[in-house]
């Protein structure tokens, strides 16, 4: 018989969260394209969908920056993750407001 329990399970590594960022890049496209040429309809519209692209993409990595943390990732990084994430939905959602 073996000493080992079969609920014991190898240590994974910690994973990263700094590839969560990565949605900012359409956010800030989005907040950017509706802050310069919002006024046209083409640009509102193409704005909307890449925001809204960026918006769900957002929500997934703030999913993963979660099950980073509890897998061992660090919680300062994680929470700069999400507040990156944060801050570029809220400027993509304000620019859609008022424009």
């Amino acid at each position: 018989m073996s000493n080992e329990s079969p609920s014991v399970t190898p240590n994974e590594a910690p994973s990263s969260v700094s590839g969560d960022a990565w949605p900012v890049l359409p956010l800030g496209l989005a907040a950017a394209l509706l802050r310069t040429l919002g006024d046209h309809t083409w640009a509102y519209v193409l704005g909307a969908v890449i925001g809204g692209i960026g918006l769900l993409a957002a929500v997934i990595a703030v999913a993963e920056c979660v099950r980073a943390v509890r897998r061992g990732a660090s919680v300062g990084k994680a929470a700069w993750v999400v507040f990156l994430l944060l801050a570029g939905g809220f400027a993509v959602v304000h620019q859609l407001a008022t424009a």
